[in-house]
This record gives structure tokens, C-alpha cells and sequence, in this order.
């Protein structure tokens, strides 16, 4: 939080949390570590900006505690280290050379932290958070091709689905850094070397397989990261200085024999990349079963629009009728009935299943005829509901 977890507290005098020089950092750093080790297996600074010549706080992630049973790790750890003040994962230590400072340390826990997907999931979160806003700026330039990063690893989001529900369209590729960095055409050996500056690391950022240097030039993309801009400096300096002279002096890595698209030029087809992403990951199969269902979502859909369509419009309880007739119709032989009791919400019927192009009309016929008689039942139905609530 660059050192301004405290600022809100009121103490006297206030918390005062100065910038840290390189070497009290690294100072401070080296001795928090060691502490940290005797708490978890594992313990890791993600790494800092290239360039940075001071710094706010030091960022720790954590993984596996070595006492399973400990319930409050976070008060063992504001312990350990001598801290005087908590605020949710950050902790004031007393400064070591400056009287009545403090220096602020964030200890995170990574995602999963104890579990069979521990260690991977803390390699990762690493890679995330390394180098500032880096990962930020490798996702926004490869947004518009449905590639995705977040805490779980590495996605690629089915571009169908993604328009009614994002975070079922995404399909899980990996949490290894080097294989995400190799989709994305990524020199791994310099990553590992580390950046020396912020022109070093935009030019890694932009010299992937996929990367399309006009994305910027969307006013819609400019306005989706206004507030990320307004927040994150290395990500504003990236798209207001770097970006406007960026392009024809970005090659990336040869492209795949399969992938023929010049990425300086032209933005490299959504779906081209879609399919490489199934058949480097082995993910065809679970793609295919998203997308058959999908597809049976959609012809669900259609079908109440049919039934919509066919209670007039000036009906006042045309969306209670609805409801009813999901919550009171069932079918036998393909035919609909009126239940006794309603139907709970996890066994709610696909009546796709059970109406063909030849029954439609007469499904039609057999709405219109008992639609008064479902909507009284479910009016009374919701009107005891909310008289049961009003009761407790």
C-alpha cells in the first residue's frame, strides 16, 4: 500500500512511515525474512520496480504455515515481529535508525496457502505481483483477445459465453509462469534477468507473439483504464509516453507455423488465438462442453421469448406469470400439468427437453388456457413467503 496503511489511524503523535533507502530496505528486508521462515515453508518479496530509488513499505507472500493449527496467524505474526500496530495484513515496526518511525511491512498470505495447489498457486501470485504493474500491462494489451490473468493463473474467456456471464466464460490454462510466458511468446530469459528500467520492461511487455501495438488506439480501451491510470503511475506512464511511439519498432519472437498473423500490423484473429490456447493446454474437451451447453442455454432462451411474446404485453403480471410457470409446470409424455407444490430452484426443468417443434402450438395453447390459474398460485405463494418473513 506504499506505506499508507496507518494514515487513517489516529494516534498522537501520528504513525510517521518515511521512504526507505536500498540498503535499509534491503536491511530490513533480510532480517523479516528470516522470521518469516520460521512460520511458513515459504516466504518471498515479490520484485520491486526496475529503477525504484526508494521505497513506501516492504511487500512479503507467505505460503503453508508450519504450525497447522495456529487460528490466528496474523496475531503470531504481528509477534514475531515486535509490530505495535495491524491493519488487515499490514504491520507497523519500529525504524531503525530513525527515532519514532516505523516501517510499514505487508505479509500476504497466497491463495490456497496449506493446500496440494499451494506452492504453485505462491509461485504465481509472485509472478503476479512482481515488477509493479507489469502483469497489469501484459493483461491490457491482450484484453481484447480473451486472454486473462488473475490470482488462479492464466485464462482464455470463450468470447460467446463472455457476453452473458464472465466468469463462467473463462477457461483455465495454467498457473506456471513459464508456460504462460511462453503462450504469450515471452523472452523467459530476460524476465529472470530482471529489467534495469522502465523502457527494458515495456519493450519485454510489447514484444510477446500476440501483441497488438494499436490497441490504444480505441478510445473505448483508453476509457475502460481511466481509474487504473489514475491510480497506477508506471501503467499511466506506459500508455501516455510509451504507447504513442510504440509499434513498428516492436518484433516479437517468430510466430507458430499455425499463427501466421503479423501482430505490428493487425490485430491477430480472437479465435486463432482461442484454438492455440485449446491445443497447447489439452482443452478442447472442456471447451466443447461449455460451449454445448451454451448452445442449449440459447435455444432455452429462445423458447421463453416464444412464451414471453405470447402473453399480451399489457398483461401487468406478465413476469409473475413467468415465474409461475417455472416454478408450478411440470410435463409427463411430453405434455405440461400444474404441480401441487412448487418446484424448488436446484430442480427446475428444461423444458426444452421436453417440448419438440411439433408440440410448441399446443404448449402455446395450454399456456394461454391455465396462465390466470399460475399466476394466482405463485401470487399466493410469494405473498406467504413474505408474510412468513415478516413474522420471524
Amino acid at each position: 500500500m506504499g506505506g499508507q496503511a496507518f494514515a487513517h489511524l489516529q494516534t498522537d503523535p501520528p504513525i510517521h512511515v518515511p521512504r526507505l533507502s536500498p540498503e535499509t530496505y534491503q536491511q530490513v528486508a533480510a532480517t523479516i525474512t528470516s522470521k518469516l521462515e520460521t512460520l511458513f515453508n515459504r516466504v518471498t518479496i515479490p520484485r520491486e520496480a526496475p529503477g525504484k530509488p526508494d521505497f513506501g513499505d516492504i511487500d512479503f507472500i507467505v505460503e503453508g504455515a508450519r504450525d497447522p493449527y495456529d487460528k490466528n496467524i496474523l496475531a503470531t505474526v504481528k509477534k514475531l515481529l515486535e509490530a505495535e500496530y495491524l491493519v488487515d495484513h499490514s504491520f507497523a515496526i519500529r525504524h531503525p535508525s530513525v527515532p519514532g518511525a516505523y516501517i510499514q511491512v505487508d505479509v500476504e498470505l497466497s491463495p490456497r496457502s496449506g493446500t496440494e495447489d499451494g506452492a504453485a498457486l505462491f509461485e504465481w501470485t509472485k509472478f503476479m505481483k512482481s515488477d509493479a504493474d507489469l502483469l497489469q500491462i501484459v493483461g491490457v494489451v491482450h484484453r481484447s483477445l480473451g486472454l486473462t490473468c488473475n490470482d488462479k493463473g492464466l485464462h482464455v474467456r470463450v468470447e460467446e459465453v463472455q457476453a452473458y456471464n464472465k466468469k463462467k466464460s473463462m477457461i483455465f490454462l495454467t498457473r506456471y509462469p513459464n508456460e504462460a510466458m511462453d503462450f504469450y511468446g515471452y523472452d523467459k530469459a530476460k524476465y529472470y534477468e530482471g529489467f534495469q528500467d522502465e523502457g527494458e520492461l515495456f519493450d519485454w511487455a510489447t514484444n510477446g507473439r500476440w501483441f497488438y501495438w494499436k490497441v490504444y488506439e480505441d478510445r473505448e480501451e483508453v476509457s475502460n483504464d481511466r481509474a487504473r491510470m489514475n491510480k497506477r503511475a508506471m501503467f499511466r506512464r506506459f500508455v501516455h509516453d510509451y504507447m504513442p511511439s510504440c509499434g513498428k519498432g516492436t518484433t516479437g519472437p517468430k510466430k507458430s507455423e499455425e499463427i501466421d498473423t503479423d501482430a505490428r500490423k493487425a490485430n491477430p484473429q480472437r479465435q486463432l488465438v482461442l484454438e492455440e490456447a485449446l491445443r497447447t493446454f489439452n482443452k478442447r474437451e472442456e471447451y466443447d462442453a461449455l460451449m454445448l451447453e451454451h448452445k442449449t442455454k440459447g435455444v432455452e432462451d429462445a423458447l421463453w421469448l416464444q412464451i414471453s411474446n405470447s402473453i399480451p404485453l399489457q398483461d401487468a403480471a406478465r413476469g409473475t406469470t413467468l415465474k409461475g410457470l417455472r416454478r408450478w409446470v411440470a410435463f409427463k409424455n411430453g405434455l405440461p400439468y400444474i404441480t401441487e407444490q412448487p418446484i424448488a430452484g436446484s430442480q427446475k426443468l428444461k423444458w426444452t427437453d421436453h417440448i419438440t417443434d411439433n408440440t410448441m402450438s399446443d404448449v402455446l395453447t395450454w399456456v394461454a388456457e391455465n396462465r390466470e390459474q399460475i399466476r394466482k398460485m405463485e401470487e399466493d405463494r410469494a405473498n406467504e413467503a413474505r408474510n412468513a418473513a415478516l413474522r420471524k
